[in-house]
């Protein structure tokens, strides 16, 4: 759990609620004694001096094979190595394995995640929906998905 937080917090553009969330999923699916209970799956990549990155993603309630991703994360020290882009493909493979046909990633309109809305585009995946003043005045919600 503190590897995780620890690479959430690195990232620069999460607040502490949103490093209090990451915890708390890994915190859930423990409890809960994994993934089948808790709903929240998880995938690493273990670097040199800890945890590089990591995916969260998981079925969305009342829907038909959709999922979302969660959290993705890496390591400013591992940006542009391609993790990114392999968590991305094996959390879309794992998804997939287990009968997802769709993959939903949500994101802040703030400028500060325009990396982030370029690689969900770079990946595949296509605006959806864009809500303003989503999570506060002038940080909109952008909808990303993509079929799999």
């Amino acid at each position: 759990m503190a590897e995780v937080e620890r690479l959430v917090r690195l990232t620069g553009v999460f607040n502490d609620g949103e490093v209090a969330i990451a915890r708390e999923l890994i915190e859930e699916n423990l409890a809960k004694g994994g993934a089948e209970a808790s709903g929240y799956h998880f995938l690493f990549a273990d670097g040199p001096s800890g945890v590089d990155g990591y995916t969260c993603f998981g079925p969305i309630a009342g829907t038909a094979g959709r999922w979302e991703l969660y959290w993705i994360a890496v390591d400013p020290n591992a940006h542009r190595s391609g993790l990114g882009k392999r968590l991305q493909m094996a959390s879309e493979d794992a998804v997939r394995a287990m009968g997802g046909v769709m993959l939903i990633a949500e994101t802040s309109t703030r400028p500060d995640y325009g990396p982030a809305r370029g690689f969900y585009l770079a990946q595949g995946y296509r605006l959806l929906a864009e809500i303003p003043d989503w999570h506060d005045d002038g940080d909109g919600l952008a909808i990303y998905g993509k079929r799999l």
